[in-house]
């Protein structure tokens, strides 16, 4: 029969096991990602100015805003992110798109051959993408030493688990990593919403 110490040390295991698999919720809003020289156009500047850091170390929101305009309607003030990209995208929601009139795929930052077309106009223009408005796939962003703990590789597929109210398992997010990204789960507001979840509260990994 175990002694007292040793059922302890095995609860304490079972524990921290549990809690180096939570990972923080970022729930992400609609925003864009602009290029340099759409920046330019929309608003005669060569940098976007800081807002609010955001949890990952090398993006921010920006003071800057637009307005976003599709066949059925449009969004004024939609804040974008920093730093810019190189090509400009707008990340929705399934339901934002509905609004809009707006077939956009979902599909991973920067893949944009098939993405939606937007108007978008700023202070000092306007502008066309005919290929700029996606709907992201859910996410998470970690950094090498986390996925190399968790036996994991970019563009791996994983199940987090959330608990709450309406809590439930989401299936297909997809694993990227950056070296200086923190382990940090992206959905949209439709995907939040749908589990009652709200930014800053925390998923449980499911290792394959």
């Amino acid at each position: 029969m175990k002694d007292t110490r040793q059922l302890v040390e095995e609860v304490t295991r079972m524990v921290i096991g549990e809690l180096q698999l939570r990972i923080v919720v970022g729930v992400s809003n609609r925003h864009a990602h602009l290029s340099r020289e759409d920046l330019a156009t929309l608003f005669g500047l060569d940098e976007l100015t800081v807002y609010r850091r955001v949890r990952q170390p090398s993006d921010f929101a920006a003071e800057q805003t637009v307005s976003i305009a599709g066949p059925r309607g449009a969004f004024p003030k939609l804040r974008l992110m920093g730093p810019c990209r190189p090509k400009t995208q707008v990340e929705l929601s399934r339901t934002d798109c509905i609004a809009l009139g707006i077939d956009a795929p979902i599909t991973q930052s920067g893949h944009l051959d098939d993405a939606g077309p937007i108007d978008i106009e700023g202070p000092r223009g306007t502008i066309h993408v005919e290929h700029g408005v996606m709907v992201a796939a859910r996410h998470i962003h970690m950094g090498p030493s986390h996925a190399k703990a968790w036996g994991l590789a970019d563009q791996d597929l994983v199940q987090v688990q959330f608990g709450g109210e309406r809590g439930g398992v989401l299936d297909n997010l997809i694993i990227r990593i950056k070296d200086d990204w923190v382990p940090e789960i992206h959905l949209d507001t439709d995907e939040a919403n749908a589990l009652g979840l709200r930014d800053g509260e925390y998923g449980k990994l499911i290792l394959p």
